[in-house]
């Protein structure tokens, strides 16, 4: 997946904000971001037409991405599908 360098700092600030505020706020590291995720897709989705199908390959495979580029391992055997997200 090629990302425009812009897009990808502007990404970067706002994963780096989403941090200090869950710190700040004494929340659980990752809350403020699941949270905001699933109102981003839902928003995504509503705005674009996409189904939960679409959305959950879509993570899957960012997911996958991203554990190989760490040089993790993969849990999701093939053919494991996350559930849908609502």
């Amino acid at each position: 997946m090629k990302v425009d360098p812009e897009v990808l700092t502007c990404a970067t600030g706002l994963l780096q904000m989403v941090r200090e505020a869950e710190r700040a706020n004494g929340w659980q590291a990752g809350d403020l971001m699941r949270t905001t995720l699933r109102l981003l897709v839902v928003a995504g989705a509503d705005g674009h037409g996409w189904n939960a199908d679409d959305l959950t390959d879509e993570v899957r495979d960012l997911v996958e991405a991203v554990r190989k580029t760490n040089g993790g391992e993969t849990t999701a055997s093939a053919g494991t599908r996350p559930a849908a997200l609502h």
